[in-house]
């Protein structure tokens, strides 16, 4: 019998993306996984660190890994819905400006025409 301490324990020995949705028994795309690894593994530990900053007493172990599954979730959906570009949850893409985009129809070319 795995008691609610145990699973913490097992939680913690995950590595990988697909350790994570493996012990929550969730299924997951593996091309969503696979081109958006590290986003969603940053962005669920994101939200680990926000319910670990937002108790105030402690847990039942069992709410604790609900709240992490439920964590998990949100932190893959994300990347099912929007980019990550969108999410920027990296410093190189929160720093990174969106850039206009202009049609080649608008670009024009100046001349040097008289100049020596």
């Amino acid at each position: 019998m795995t008691t609610a301490t145990d699973g913490l324990a097992a939680f913690r020995q995950c590595e990988t993306a697909e350790d994570y949705f493996a012990f929550f028994g969730l299924s997951y795309d593996p091309a969503v996984v696979n081109v958006n690894r590290l986003h969603i593994l940053k962005h669920f530990a994101r939200q680990l660190a926000d319910l670990h900053a937002h108790r105030s007493a402690p847990e039942p172990t069992e709410q604790i890994l609900a709240d992490y599954r439920d964590a998990l979730v949100a932190a893959y959906q994300a990347f099912t819905t929007g980019t990550a570009l969108e999410h920027r949850v990296f410093k190189v893409l929160q720093d990174h400006a969106p850039r206009a985009f202009v049609p080649i129809g608008e670009v024009t070319v100046r001349t040097t025409e008289g100049r020596k």
